[in-house]
């Protein structure tokens, strides 16, 4: 049987992402990773170590080609008055060649820093947002 996968493996060239609605074209690479954490339980009699499921938490980074300030624009004020409102991202991976969409919503986004100004003589510019949410839903899944 002669099967081909490998022109189903989904590039990242299709990824997309949304903040708040708001498509970011310059978007250069995604990354949300969900954790989970766990606490130690000794059961009696038993030698192991079992792990109970306690709670997670939901971390990543967001690399932008630098054209705007987008980003700035999106914290400038709330920053300075710590009254900065929860945001939400939703990212979309959809290759011409795989069979489907995957399409995830992640919510209660709050970012840990952003780069107030920062240049290089002959580099391209890009921007590193590292962020946190609280929660996450998959709008499509490729399955």
């Amino acid at each position: 049987m002669d099967t081909v996968i490998h022109n189903k493996i989904i590039r990242g060239n299709f990824g997309k992402c949304w903040l708040d609605g708001e498509l970011l074209a310059e978007v250069k690479s995604f990354e949300a990773k969900l954790t989970l954490e766990y606490e130690e339980v000794n059961v009696q009699g038993e030698a192991g170590k079992y792990q109970r499921l306690v709670g997670t938490s939901i971390a990543g980074t967001v690399v932008l080609h630098k054209i705007d300030s987008k980003i700035q624009a999106k914290v400038a004020i709330g920053a300075k008055t710590l009254q900065l409102g929860d945001m939400k991202f939703v990212t979309a991976l959809a290759d011409p060649d795989s069979h489907g969409a995957e399409r995830v919503e992640i919510l209660g986004v709050t970012l840990d820093e952003v780069m107030l100004t920062q240049f290089e003589n002959k580099k391209v510019l890009e921007t590193s947002v590292p962020f946190k949410a609280a929660d996450y839903n998959f709008l499509d899944m490729i399955v």
